[in-house]
Order: structure tokens, then C-alpha cells, then sequence
């Protein structure tokens, strides 16, 4: 998580060298509306298992997922303290090493292709925290639907080849949020976020793999119309 926490110190620090406080007396914008989101930045994937049988042989499996790009592009609705919001969310992650256990014997991973994705659509809600000036802390969360895609491999341990073909399967995802926003004008305000997205467990040719979770953080901007 030591990454993620790095990346919101550093835009938080930007953020306030960049844009100047509120001044005294000045009339802070008024967020009710409907609004547009897009938020862009990096995840890191927890490590995966997995496991499938061969003839009857069980094998269990052991993925190091490496970070990649996250994005998420919406619309919602701020009704003053609550926020309502309809998502598309994309996180990309590779397989970066791995190994395979058989008979009580362990071999490495020959990635073909390790690539792993997500793909979510979260229908979500926020709790925006009154601070009587343009910063505004928020925090909440979503569930939703989210296609897992998942690539290939292959691997030989104790005599047994085992072969990943690539594929993908949808399954229940949801979504937890930590953040701060700037109103930065009566239609726009900007935010840094730190995110947590998990799923449940998904099955990819044959293979069952425990639930995927992953720490984000995103810079992002809001247009209210």
C-alpha cells in the first residue's frame, strides 16, 4: 500500500502549491447538479491463487501481479452532501512471475501473455464532508458488475504440462473510496482519491482463482453542467 499512499502525498502537495485558498468572504461554489467524472492514475494488484486438477491430480498456482494504468469515466448527481455516481472503471495489471505445485513438486511459469484486466461498471455513492471552504474530504464506495480478463501460460512440473488459455468471466465487483476534492470553479472542481477494488473469485479454463482486490490512487476532475 506504501506506493499508493506516496502517490496521494505527492498530488495533494501539488495541489496545494498550485492552487491558491479561498479568501475571506468569498462565496464557495455550489456543487448541486448533475456533473461528469474522470479520474486517471495506477493500481496495484494483491497476489492471486488458483487452482485446478489434471487426471485427477490437483495443482495449485501462485501469481505475482505487477501495477498498471487505472482509469474510471462517469456521471453522477451531488444532491449537497450525498453524491450519487454511474461508473465505467478500467484496471490493467500483468502477471509478473509465478508457480505451479504438483505432487509435491514446484516449477516456474512460462507467461505467454500477462496480461490482467478488469473491467467494471460501479454504480456508487459518496459522503462529501463540509469543511466551510473549497476543500472538500469525501468517502464511500460502489458495487457493481466487473468482467475479469486473464492471460495465458504454461508450465511442466512432476510430468505434468499445464497449459492456461487465455479468457475472461464476469463476476460481482465493488469498490471502496477515500478522497479530497477542490471546488475550483462554480461548474468544475478537481480531486486526488485513494482506491480499493476487489472482486469475487472467477474461473478462467478450468482454473478457479481466488478474488482479485488492488490499492489505486487517481487524479481526476469534475465538470458540473
Amino acid at each position: 500500500m506504501r506506493p499508493c499512499s506516496s502517490l496521494i502525498c505527492v498530488a495533494l502537495l501539488s495541489a496545494l502549491g498550485f492552487v491558491a485558498p479561498a479568501r475571506a468572504g468569498e462565496t464557495i461554489p455550489d456543487p448541486k447538479g448533475f456533473y461528469a467524472t474522470l479520474g486517471l492514475g495506477a493500481s496495484w494488484p494483491q497476489n492471486v491463487t488458483g487452482n485446478t486438477s489434471i487426471v485427477g491430480v490437483p495443482l495449485s498456482g501462485s501469481y505475482s501481479l505487477g501495477g498498471g494504468f487505472a482509469g474510471e469515466i462517469g456521471a453522477g448527481y451531488d444532491f449537497g452532501t450525498v453524491r450519487t455516481e454511474l461508473t465505467y472503471t478500467y484496471n490493467n495489471a500483468n502477471i509478473n512471475r509465478g508457480t505451479l505445485t504438483a505432487l509435491g513438486q514446484t516449477g516456474s511459469l512460462n507467461i505467454n501473455n500477462g496480461g490482467v484486466n478488469t473491467s467494471s461498471v460501479m454504480a456508487s455513492a459518496y459522503v462529501d464532508i463540509s469543511t466551510k471552504s473549497r476543500w472538500v474530504p469525501y468517502v464511500g464506495g460502489g458495487i457493481g458488475y466487473t468482467n475479469v480478463g486473464w492471460g495465458s501460460y504454461s508450465a511442466t512440473v512432476g510430468g505434468f504440462t499445464a497449459t492456461q488459455i487465455a479468457g475472461n468471466q464476469g463476476v460481482f465487483g465493488y469498490q471502496a473510496k477515500l478522497g479530497l476534492s477542490y471546488l475550483a470553479a462554480k461548474n468544475a472542481d478537481v480531486f486526488v482519491e485513494g482506491t480499493y477494488q476487489g472482486t469475487t473469485g472467477f474461473t478462467v479454463d478450468t482454473v478457479n482463482y481466488d478474488p482479485i482486490s488492488s490499492w489505486g490512487a487517481r487524479l481526476g476532475a469534475r465538470y458540473r453542467f
